[in-house]
């Protein structure tokens, strides 16, 4: 074989190696790429308007998703949370775990630590009060109002599922137990409220339908609503559990038509997927 057809041998073998690990290295790029977007730096484009005028729409955000980033999580911190659904959104990071929390009808959030003014809130109809629960923290639900009452709530359906569990509803007038037939008077949305439908309500749902029969009977001291848990299984009432991991409360900044703690409660750690480091 002369020198020129090994040289062009050695040249085809060399070719197909190079080839050969040139592949290597683009698939291992590709693959680096891929696990960077997915479970380490992760662009958004924010589309609507929640965090306005912190972020506005059309900002490019990047989202942190390693520990190291949410494990060290602060008020008003911008986080990705799952939502109710299977959905994704970010929110801003109002509440800590510990944390005393206050909202008001005219639309002011506020703890000993943070506070927040909302503009056109829609969602909160009355002063209410709660605490966001900490790993290991003994919740009791005789001594929970009933803002806290949903929140407590929707932490066991999530964990354990909502078929596990049924609410009772009884109306008071002061002590005197009163039918609850007495909720067919009342309208919500325009529409007669169901007896039927009565046990899944949220708070401010039972609180406006008291409303409504306080006014209707002028004279007479005021009605409220008192709501036990129990286990479908046996019908035994849950009376307390210990938190099941540390939670958070999450905000949208603007005040109507967007989901966030006010509608689905305190959020686990878990939910947290990332945090927003950088945007531009």
């Amino acid at each position: 074989m002369s020198v020129e057809s090994r040289a062009k041998k050695l040249l085809r073998a060399s070719s197909r190696k190079w080839n050969f690990a040139l592949g290597v290295i683009l698939v291992a790029l590709l693959l680096g790429s891929l696990a960077l977007r997915f479970y380490v730096l992760e662009p958004i484009r924010i589309v609507g308007n929640s965090l306005a005028p912190k972020i506005p729409p059309g900002t490019l955000v990047w989202v942190c998703k390693l520990p190291i980033c949410t494990d060290k999580l602060t008020r008003n911190d911008v986080v990705l949370v799952s939502l109710p659904g299977n959905k994704t959104a970010l929110r801003s990071l109002f509440g800590l775990p510990g944390d005393s929390i206050h909202l008001s009808p005219a639309g002011k959030i506020w703890s000993e630590e943070n506070s927040f003014q909302w503009k056109d809130e829609s969602e909160i109809i009355a002063p209410r009060s709660f605490y966001v629960p900490r790993r290991g923290d003994f919740i009791n639900f005789a001594d929970l109002n009933d803002i806290s009452f949903d929140y407590a709530t929707n932490i066991l359906q999530h964990q354990f599922g909502h078929k596990n569990y049924y609410t009772e509803v009884k109306l008071f007038r002061e002590n005197d137990t009163l039918p609850i037939s007495r909720v067919g008077s009342t309208h919500l949305a325009g529409r007669p409220v169901s007896v039927r439908e009565i046990q899944g309500f949220h708070w401010q749902e039972y609180f406006l339908i008291g409303l409504q029969i306080n006014r209707e009977d002028p004279g007479a001291k005021p009605v409220h609503f008192k709501r036990k848990l129990h286990y479908v299984q046996d019908s035994t009432e849950v009376r307390f559990f210990h938190s099941p991991d540390s939670f958070y409360y999450v905000i949208c900044l603007q005040g109507s038509r967007c989901e966030d703690s006010r509608l689905f409660g305190y959020i686990p750690k878990s939910f947290i997927l990332g945090k927003v480091v950088f945007s531009n």
